[in-house]
């Protein structure tokens, strides 16, 4: 009897196991990521109209209409983001969100149109996905001037790394046909004062502790993002 009693216990235990395996192939799950923040301009990327902020699960479906299929599905639970993407084995964070940071309450997806109640975004950059996400209390929506002048004039902005130079230049007016006052390489911090359009009147100081001030651009004339909040400290 104790040796059936066993063999059935040991039995058990592997089921559960299995179970357990199952349960997680099937989910997708991923642990905790690590922070993300964007660094490098990609002309391929969709950067969009704006930035839907998560504060909580949100389903992603193929059309904007909640009874057609789900496209894709992000929650979070217990300080990690799970991240569902059909017919995706392994989604990527740096492919999906165009901000990810657990410390400072980031998760960011890029919208493409905002249309009633529903969203239309991309949450796949690499494959060029996108779906629909319903208006809920669960996200926030920003145009990228607002949610530059949020956070941007706060805590400073920083250059992605690729940025030709001809986009480090300050200018004296909002555009190229004005005076050039000054132009810069690596600077400490860009504090941002005032944005128009696809520029920002900023205040630059450099490692050697000098000052500069002008009007750069912060977006392309093809909508590629170049400067993202300082989140980075």
């Amino acid at each position: 009897m104790s040796n059936a009693f066993f063999q059935i216990k040991m039995y058990n235990v592997r089921m559960k196991k299995i179970l357990t395996f199952l349960i997680i192939l099937f989910l997708g799950f991923l642990p905790a990521f690590a922070d993300y923040l964007p660094s490098y301009i990609n002309n391929g990327y969709h950067y969009g109209i704006g930035l839907i902020a998560l504060k909580g699960d949100v389903p992603i479906y193929e059309m904007s209409d909640l009874k057609s299929p789900l496209a894709a599905l992000i929650q979070f639970k217990d300080g990690k983001v799970i991240i569902k993407k059909r017919g995706v084995k392994k989604p990527e964070i740096t492919n999906t969100f165009v901000a990810y940071s657990k410390e400072n309450g980031l998760a960011l997806l890029s919208v493409e149109i905002d249309d009633d109640d529903w969203f239309y975004i991309c949450y796949d950059q690499k494959r060029k996905l996108f779906g629909w996400v319903k208006k809920n209390e669960n996200i926030d929506f920003m145009y990228w001037e607002d949610f530059l002048n949020l956070y941007g004039r706060k805590r400073g902005v920083y250059i992605f790394n690729n940025t030709p130079d001809i986009y480090k230049r300050l200018y004296s007016q909002e555009k190229e046909e004005s005076t050039m006052v000054d132009s810069f390489n690596f600077p400490k911090h860009i504090a941002l004062w005032l944005i128009k359009g696809n520029w920002m009147l900023v205040k630059i100081t450099t490692y050697d502790g000098l000052t500069k001030t002008g009007w750069m651009r912060w977006r392309t004339e093809n909508g590629a993002v170049m400067v993202f909040p300082d989140f980075r400290n």
